[in-house]
């Protein structure tokens, strides 16, 4: 089993909503992550360790991991997907190395 590093950057679209001069008493529409992080949990064993980033534990290989997540990011969205391991690995927040080495 391989460990990943998945990190994405959600792209929100234009702050303008085509109703400048008018009331704004509409509400806009967020993207939350709910979807994506669903996605990369569905992979295998999961850390949480960055506000956007998790480590994956799981059989696939990184582009395989990639295309999955494709299916539900927007063309604009980012994605990133890396192997890590115990011996190439340094983290100052506390328990992450030692889930990898888990």
């Amino acid at each position: 089993m391989k460990v990943y590093a998945i990190t994405y950057y959600l792209k929100e679209e234009s702050n303008s909503c085509g109703c400048e001069g008018h009331d704004h008493e509409h509400h806009h529409h967020h993207r939350d992550d709910y979807e994506i992080t669903g996605n990369i949990k569905a992979l295998g064993a999961w850390a949480h360790f960055m506000p956007t980033g998790f480590l994956v534990k799981c059989e696939l290989t990184a582009d395989e991991i990639s295309v999955k997540l494709k299916e539900v990011l927007e063309a604009t969205d980012m994605l990133f997907v890396t192997e890590v391991n115990k011996d190439n690995a340094a983290s100052l927040t506390p328990g992450v190395i030692e889930w990898i080495n888990s």
